[in-house]
């Protein structure tokens, strides 16, 4: 499936809550990179705040783009009744993309709402898929994946990671991907640790385009912290940068730079002058201030590494 004619590129996010905000910002990335392209924007999100959804059609208006909410309830069904529940609804998000899509466009781009766009994207409208059913990034830990997933038996030729899908619609459900993914997630003889990214490499294992890495460079912000590298380590030519793991940019503790790079193009969106910190749980903070204190320590920094201590024993101290 190649395009031939100008059509609109649209992107697509499965978020709920506590992601919006990162979405936004990213669709603000997006839009700085890409004023011109014509693209249309869609969330599908579990729910959706009164504020959300004002910043979101505020930025609809910004930028002249069209940004379509849709929220669960509105979904074609993907599961039984006995497989509701918030982590099925998660992925329902995702899965319910490609049929919601399909009246009006036969190609859809899939974004993490955790990823900044960094440059041009104009390719992806054009990109043929006429011979794959989706166009994505090799996983940077492809190896180690497939190796995982060998010992259950599934060979695997190759392991992408599912931050960015460039989706051919039509083979996607002629093949039923989400109705095959959601077995493979529900089958009790199978443990999949990346649950719904493990499974779609299963059911797509040898149907990808696999696309250069600046399509989605893939930034542990853990690795690079544990090894006390604070700079960007992304190539010149990035198009999108991926912050994969549980340790994010928009936090104010973050010492990285991808939170100024973060905070660059949320100054460009409706969230602007927003708390960095907000929704962020006491768990969290827990989590975050023992990792600090821990890496710091191991680094030798011993007076950084003893701030972040005493965060962590004050927040210990209130828990208990």
């Amino acid at each position: 499936m190649s395009h031939t004619t100008a059509q609109p590129l649209h992107i697509a996010f499965a978020v709920d809550e506590h992601y919006v905000q990162p979405m936004g910002v990213n669709i603000a990335s997006i839009l700085a990179h890409n004023p011109d392209l014509d693209m249309i924007f869609h969330v599908f999100c579990i729910e959706l705040s009164t504020d959300h959804q004002d910043r979101l059609q505020h930025l609809a208006q910004q930028s002249g783009k069209t940004i379509h909410i849709h929220p669960l309830p509105s979904l074609p069904a993907l599961t039984e009744p006995e497989h509701s529940g918030h982590y099925s609804q998660a992925i329902h998000l995702r899965l319910s993309i490609p049929q919601a899509l399909a009246p009006i466009t036969d190609r859809v781009l899939y974004l993490d709402a955790d990823m900044l766009c960094l440059g041009e994207i104009s390719k992806l409208a054009q990109l043929d898929l006429s011979e794959v059913t989706v166009a994505a990034v090799r996983d940077f830990n492809a190896l180690s994946m497939r190796t995982r997933l060998s010992y259950q038996h599934c060979t695997l030729r190759d392991y992408f990671n599912a931050g960015l899908l460039l989706i051919n619609i039509p083979r996607w459900l002629e093949q039923r991907v989400s109705e095959r993914t959601l077995d493979k997630m529900l089958n009790p003889t199978l443990k999949l640790k990346y649950r719904d990214q493990d499974a779609l490499n299963l059911v797509l294992d040898a149907q990808v385009r696999v696309l250069d890495s600046v399509w989605n460079h893939q930034c542990s912000l853990t690795r690079s912290l544990r090894k006390a590298q604070l700079e960007l380590d992304a190539p010149a030519d990035t198009r999108f940068i991926h912050f994969i793991g549980p340790l994010k940019p928009w936090r104010s503790w973050n010492p990285h730079a991808s939170r100024a790079l973060f905070v660059q193009y949320q100054s460009q969106s409706p969230w602007a002058g927003l708390d960095l910190d907000d929704h962020f749980s006491e768990r969290e903070r827990y989590v975050y201030t023992r990792f600090m204190y821990r890496t710091l320590f191991r680094q030798r920094r011993y007076l950084q590494g003893m701030r972040w201590y005493l965060r962590f024993r004050a927040l210990k101290a209130k828990a208990a």
